[in-house]
């Protein structure tokens, strides 16, 4: 492995970067430099500092110590505008679009003021039209409602916002966390144009295949320290992983059980989105202990409705649910937990933790588990912390304390408490969205092996994913939600690009 020699000066440089959060360190002592005409990617676990880095650079955050320089000039940014207005524009993995504006509008909130507060539409469309063929993007029709679009051309509109005003830095976090194969092509090509253009470009991924393909240089972070800055061609794949996260184990191998009794059944199941649009149209599944179904997809194509359907989160408009032959005869979470379904939401920050608790008082936000430790309707507290440190234990969760808030936790650990406190309620069933969006390699094999060690125990488990490598990883069988609709199952081996057309609606 070697470091890069190019002297070349940077475009954006940080210099003894630090912040810190009460008692955590979170950055200390970050020095980097950021090329003109380079993609260059951030690579590190959960925790390690790289989005802290980037809140840091796109002015979300004020540093604790240390300086940024742009063009060789000491900057500070009150803001995150005062940031764009510089040239440094970021995508976040969670898009910031109005669903409510059209693709005009929402370009009309970063572009340059012309002064006056009345909006014009025809000169806003006209000049993202402009910036949209200056770097070489493909705009979608600029009055259509931003709800309508495709995941891949929210993409297009984010980086066209975050490139408003002549950007020269573009961050992009986990850009391809929700794209199909098919459409990870184009972004790429679209990144490589902006390079020939002498932009920038920061590439935040838990990927290293997307390192390699598309890199020149990648930074390693590890617990608010940069480890090294390696040349793409000089660093292995396993090199990388070692270097995020120490010595990398292989996972044991899955043994595979000959699947049980059909568990779960959906005969017929359509639904509609909360404004009443059918989105879940005749869906129909089974399945059987012991048995991981993957079902596949782009955001916007039922998944949202499927999960709640299956959690009893919503009822659906027609159709049965029924667990180990017994049909559901409500559709509240009560009666789900009751009929022995658990589920891993999808934003765990959202929907499965409280963050303002504790730790321990997050292990235990479970009707079962109270349950389980209370005796005549008082908890009993030492039975609970007990339980709470053999989970901590059993997932090798890092943090302070029981008694530390749950939100100062690393995403990747926040997950593992979700993970941990569903499989201990012992679910017959078990749905569960992108379980390893957003995680680094060690927290994504440790929920990758809980979710098999579940079915080896006789779970039937559904994973409802827009990412297809997780899809792959996990899965016994595979279907395809594309516009409501089921495919019929994929088994093993299948072909990523066959995959990939059926999530973008090709006809089987």
């Amino acid at each position: 492995m070697g470091v890069g020699t190019d002297a070349a000066a940077p475009l954006l440089a940080v210099r003894e970067g630090g912040k810190r959060f009460g008692a955590v360190q979170a950055l200390a002592g970050v020095s980097l430099d950021f090329r003109a005409g380079e993609i260059h990617a951030l690579l590190g676990e959960n925790g390690a500092g790289k989005s802290t880095l980037m809140h840091v650079i796109a002015g979300l955050l004020r540093p604790s110590t240390g300086s940024l320089l742009l063009d060789g000039r000491a900057v500070t940014f009150a803001s995150a505008r005062a940031a764009r207005q510089a040239g440094i524009g970021m995508v976040h993995q969670h898009f910031t679009l109005v669903d409510a504006l059209s693709v005009a509008e929402n370009l009309a909130l970063c572009l340059p003021e012309r002064g006056g507060c009345r909006f014009r539409a025809a000169a806003t469309a006209a000049a993202a039209q402009v910036l949209a063929a200056r770097v070489g993007l493909e705009l979608s029709a600029p009055a259509t409602p931003v709800r309508e679009l495709p995941v891949g051309a929210r993409q297009r509109l984010e980086i066209l916002k975050a490139l408003a005003g002549g950007g020269r830095v573009l961050i992009l976090d986990e850009p391809t966390a929700v794209l199909t194969p098919q459409e990870v092509r184009p972004l790429f090509a679209m990144l490589r144009r902006l390079r020939e253009q002498n932009r920038s470009i920061i590439f935040i991924t838990h990927k290293l295949h997307e390192v390699k393909a598309v890199a020149d240089r990648v930074s390693i972070m590890r617990r608010g320290r940069v480890v090294g800055t390696y040349d793409v061609s000089a660093v292995s794949e396993s090199e990388m992983a070692e270097l995020m996260v120490g010595a990398v184990a292989a996972p044991p191998a899955r043994v595979r059980r000959a699947p049980g009794a059909v568990v779960l059944q959906a005969a017929a199941v359509s639904a509609g989105d909360a404004r009443g649009v059918p989105s879940l149209q005749n869906v129909s599944f089974e399945v059987r202990a012991g048995e991981i179904l993957g079902v596949a997809g782009v955001d916007g194509n039922g998944q949202r409705e499927l999960f709640e359907v299956l959690v009893g989160l919503s009822r659906p408009t027609t159709g049965a649910i029924s667990i180990g032959g017994r049909e559901l005869a409500e559709f509240n979470p009560q009666a789900a937990l009751a009929a022995g379904i658990g589920h891993i939401p999808p934003d765990r920050q959202r929907e499965g933790l409280a963050l303002p608790m504790t730790v321990h008082e997050n292990f235990l936000l479970s009707r079962k588990l109270l349950d389980r430790f209370s005796r005549r309707g008082l908890l009993r507290r030492d039975a609970t912390r007990r339980f709470a440190a053999q989970l901590a234990e059993q997932y090798a969760l890092q943090f302070a304390s029981l008694d530390a808030p749950v939100r100062s936790l690393s995403g990747g650990n926040q997950q593992r408490v979700v993970v941990a406190r569903c499989l201990a309620e012992q679910p017959q069933v078990l749905i569960t969205v992108n379980p390893t969006r957003g995680l680094d390699l060690a927290a994504a094999a440790a929920v990758t092996e809980a979710l098999q060690a579940a079915a080896q125990r006789g779970c039937a488990v559904v994973v409802i994913s827009t990412d297809l490598d997780e899809v792959l990883e996990l899965s016994d069988a595979v279907r395809v939600l594309a516009r409501g609709r089921l495919s019929a199952p994929l088994t093993p081996p299948i072909d990523p690009e066959h995959l990939g057309l059926l999530m973008a609606g090709a006809t089987p």
